[in-house]
């Protein structure tokens, strides 16, 4: 993947800079990635309280807004978020984990093609899951024992690890490789059964700031023929 790319142009904002050339630009790219990843995690009282007092939708429009990324509105008043944390954990669960189907799930290697053995089928340690335990044992990273090494929003995480360390070649490929089956993603959790509007809003909103990512950095999007295939995949894989 070549390291010379040209400056992207957004059609309300004019000129774009790429996401991992500029050092301001990387840490607020790593940051968003980060408040992303912190609601597509399982929640706690921390994330519980910032989501009902407007604080996480407050910091990710001013993030957004800077980078100039189209975020969708959020889910409406923070009076919708479930009053206790265990409810609002329930709604999680019910659109990612499968206490409800159809559902979401975040795991990359459910969306990917398995290794070609009789034992190829299943949700979870997949071949993108072995790349990111061999990228994480390599930068001495420990993986929660709550989440496969290809949960997204362990993915974000990584992604700011490698802007915040300047690895602009690895942050591209990284673009490049396990970040392209979020619209498969996105279909899904718009063809869930759940009831979960702020964790859905957080899809819509890692899907918007990925492909605007991708495409600033000339990541072309997965085909739509690609996109269907991830979709049969998972359908299949959760029944």
């Amino acid at each position: 993947m070549s390291d010379q790319r040209s400056t992207a142009y957004d059609e309300s904002t004019g000129p774009v800079e790429p996401t991992s050339r500029r050092p301001a630009d990387r840490e607020t790219w790593a940051s968003l990635y980060t408040l992303l990843a912190e609601g597509l995690k399982h929640p706690d009282e921390r994330l519980h309280r910032d989501v009902k007092t407007g604080r996480f939708a407050a910091e990710l429009t001013d993030l957004a807004e800077t980078l100039s990324v189209p975020v969708p509105d959020g889910p409406g008043t923070p009076d919708a978020v479930p009053a206790g944390r265990a409810a609002f954990d329930n709604e999680y669960v019910a659109l990612f984990e499968g206490l409800r189907v159809p559902y979401a799930p975040l795991i990359e290697s459910v969306y990917r093609p398995w290794y070609d053995t009789a034992a190829s089928e299943g949700l979870r340690s997949g071949p993108p899951a072995a790349d990111m335990q061999d990228r994480y044992d390599a930068a001495g990273i420990a993986v929660p024992p709550a989440y496969p090494p290809d949960h997204l929003a362990l993915l974000l995480e990584y992604a700011a690890v490698l802007l915040r360390a300047g690895e602009r070649k690895g942050y591209l490929r990284f673009l490049d490789r396990h970040l392209g089956w979020l619209p498969a993603l996105r279909r899904m959790a718009h063809e869930a059964a759940a009831n979960a509007p702020f964790h859905s809003y957080c899809v819509d909103a890692v899907c918007e700031t990925v492909a605007a990512a991708r495409g600033r950095e000339g990541i072309a999007p997965p085909r739509s023929d690609v996109v269907e295939e991830m979709i049969d995949r998972v359908e299949r894989r959760v029944e």
